[in-house]
């Protein structure tokens, strides 16, 4: 037997299949704002507070033609593979699971850059940066 909690309600607040966003992952920033990761595409979208049917997602990271690849730089011009999960610290620098480049990435204010190289290094003899 299954018991719900009652007085719950469940709301569509942001609806992808729309305008060909697959989220994969959200995570909320310290101002408020949503971000959503897309591993399908590989992209990280932010959609501002507050969220209505008329917000609209903007690409954070990565390219709205949906390429992929391992490359660091400008937010527009970096590239991702079918990163798998996010997390944001205090000061708003996001972090990803970049999964296909088994590598860890950053998102700064002013640039994408790779954090950790290569997940597989961390037991090994080579070093991280």
């Amino acid at each position: 037997m299954v018991k719900f909690e009652g007085g719950y309600t469940v709301e569509t607040i942001f609806d992808g299949s729309k305008v060909g966003i697959e989220p994969y992952s959200v995570e909320v920033s310290p101002n408020g704002e949503f971000l959503v990761l897309d591993s399908e595409n590989s992209n990280i979208y932010k959609i501002p507070y507050p969220i209505s049917r008329y917000s609209r997602a903007k690409v954070l990271a990565g390219s709205s033609e949906g390429y992929i690849g391992h490359i660091d730089g400008r937010h527009r011009e970096a590239r991702m593979n079918h990163p798998k999960g996010l997390t944001v610290d205090d000061s708003g620098n996001i972090y990803i699971a970049d999964t296909m480049n088994k590598a860890i990435r950053k998102i700064t204010d002013q640039e994408f850059i790779q954090y950790f190289k290569y997940l597989n290094n961390i037991l090994g003899s080579k070093p991280l940066l």
